[in-house]
This record gives structure tokens, C-alpha cells and sequence, in this order.
């Protein structure tokens, strides 16, 4: 009795632990506050950056990549991961966090595909780690999208992860870097949104910048 008593309770505190992580993940509605949709973008960053360690570590470990030879194949910077820039300005920080976690969607897209493809067939684990982390960056995209949809600031994008070289050892040390990128554009992008959701200026919403006939 009290054994069953105990799994019942492990089970309901697990079931509690993946509702929270599923509604960190999902996106808000684009009809709520500017300071809902930047405080949920923050805490999706935060989570994923929790996440991205073991993303990287699992994905090294299915390559065969040994601890010596991993400092040299991944961290290196990718000539093609977009930068973030020296701007003071909130809509510069949104623009760069949107064009990069666009191009990580497709980098974990296509890094799947070269899993399922060309390598281990079996390493199930970190398939569903790359599924998890292309549907979190998705979320994240949708919230980004929203805030500059509401400012008109939506940027264009130029610049995706491809997958050119038929080198099976290219590609799988491009995705090696690709995540180790990933990995430490995350704590950046948690320091650059820390503040998110406290500022009176995300209180406003510009769209909401109606001349009526009290206030002329």
C-alpha cells in the first residue's frame, strides 16, 4: 500500500515536471501583452539553454567523437551563424535572436535528417533531443514573430545552415560546430533578455498608438 502510495506520488510529480516544460515551450497568444510574450521568450531561452550541454555532448558521443579530437573538430566559430550585433537597441537584439534562432531551426532540421540518413540508426536518444530542441527554437520563432509583428520590425533573413559537402565527416564536424555555436549564443541571448518582461517600455503596445478625439 504505502509502495503504491509513493510510486503514485514520483508519477504525479513527473507528469507535474513535463506540464511545465510543456508550457514553457508552447507560445503565447500574439493577443496578449508585449510583456507576457518577452518575459515566456526569456524563460524558453533559459530552458533551453539548460538543455543544450547534453544536446551537444550526446551528439559528439554518437559521432564517435573522442574528448581529444572535439576541441578542435567543434569549437570553432561557423563562418555562417549570424552574429549578433553591437547595438544598444531592443529592436536590434529582437531582429538578431529571430534571425538566428531561424537558422537553427534548419540546422537541427537538417542535422536530423543526416542522423536518420547517413548515421547511427539507432540513436533514437538524440534524434528526439534534436526533435525536442527544433520545437522549442519553433516556439521561440512564434513569440520573436509576434513582438515584431507588432512593431513592423519583422527582418529579413539571408542566411540558412546548409548541408553542401558530401563528406560524411564534413558534415557531421559542421553540425558538431553548429551546436557548440548554438550552445554559447544561448547564454548570451539569456544575459540579452534577462531584463525582458521588468521593462515599463515592453508595457506599451506601439499598435495601440490611436489618435481618438480626447486625446487630439
Amino acid at each position: 500500500m504505502q509502495m503504491q502510495l509513493v510510486a503514485g506520488v514520483v508519477q504525479l510529480l513527473i507528469f507535474q515536471h513535463l506540464a511545465l516544460l510543456t508550457a514553457r515551450a508552447m507560445p503565447l497568444e500574439c493577443n496578449d501583452s508585449i510583456t507576457s510574450v518577452m518575459s515566456q521568450i526569456h524563460s524558453q531561452i533559459m530552458n533551453m539553454h539548460l538543455k543544450a550541454k547534453e544536446l551537444f555532448d550526446t551528439y559528439t558521443h554518437y559521432q564517435k567523437f573522442t574528448p581529444q579530437n572535439i576541441p578542435h573538430l567543434c569549437h570553432t566559430e561557423l563562418s555562417e551563424f549570424p552574429k549578433i550585433s553591437l547595438s544598444n537597441s531592443e529592436e536590434d537584439k529582437l531582429s538578431d535572436l529571430y534571425k538566428i534562432f531561424l537558422y537553427m531551426k534548419t540546422a537541427m532540421g537538417n542535422i536530423t535528417q543526416e542522423q536518420e540518413m547517413h548515421q547511427n540508426p539507432n540513436n533514437k536518444y538524440l534524434r528526439k533531443q534534436l526533435n525536442e530542441s527544433k520545437g522549442e527554437i519553433a516556439a521561440v520563432i512564434s513569440n520573436l514573430s509576434c513582438v515584431l509583428n507588432k512593431r513592423n520590425r519583422v527582418p529579413t533573413v539571408d542566411k540558412y545552415y546548409t548541408m553542401k559537402s558530401k563528406s560524411t565527416i564534413i558534415r557531421k564536424t559542421k553540425g558538431c560546430k553548429a551546436l557548440y555555436n548554438y550552445e554559447h549564443f544561448l547564454i548570451k541571448a539569456a544575459k540579452i533578455t534577462s531584463d525582458w518582461g521588468k521593462n515599463e517600455e515592453y508595457t506599451h503596445d506601439p499598435s495601440s498608438d490611436k489618435q481618438t478625439p480626447e486625446n487630439r
